[in-house]
């Protein structure tokens, strides 16, 4: 048996494998994208005027960021992630309430939507605290979705200060 045989029959074993499905179709999906927003992803508070690792309050994440999709006439949407956060030596507390955002664009460009929400973080006993939030996003119709490339983006609402920080670290 030659090379060229074996390498063929590899191929023809692996197409079988594939069931009747061709490996070449591609599909196309009207779901969004979804993404962190970079540096809207991790937020670090600070107590008093020090940005020393003893002035730190505060460190949450949005992490784990997941979304399922159904399109039918329109294209509904779930997004999840959790928001987990580790609670520094200068925080004076049980837990802490953080703004974070939603914005849903079309076309990489124009924000369609941005909504602000609240997550209440309550520390356990070993200085964590963590979230699952789940939002749904929907998009009218399924020409709609056919139109425009969507995306879902997720980060903390930010102070001036906080994206400086996000930015120098």
């Amino acid at each position: 048996m030659s090379v060229r045989s074996v390498i063929l029959f590899g191929l023809l074993f692996l197409l079988a494998a594939c069931g009747n499905r061709n490996p070449l179709e591609v599909t196309v999906s009207r779901c969004p994208a979804i993404a962190v927003v970079g540096d809207a992803g991790t937020l670090t508070r600070f107590e008093g005027e020090g940005r020393n690792i003893e002035d730190v309050a505060f460190t949450a994440s949005i992490m784990d960021v997941r979304l399922t999709c159904e399109e039918a006439e329109d294209v509904t949407s779930d997004v999840s992630f959790s928001v987990a956060a580790t609670r520094g030596d200068a925080f004076r507390g049980g837990s802490v309430t953080l703004p974070y955002f939603v914005v849903v664009l079309k076309d990489n460009s124009q924000i369609i939507t941005k909504k602000i929400y609240d997550v209440t973080l309550n520390f356990d006993s070993n200085g964590r605290a963590s979230s699952r939030e789940v939002l749904e996003q929907h998009i009218p119709t399924i020409e709609q979705a056919r139109r425009y490339n969507y995306e879902v983006l997720v980060g903390f609402q930010l102070t001036a200060q906080d994206a400086i920080f996000n930015m120098e670290r």
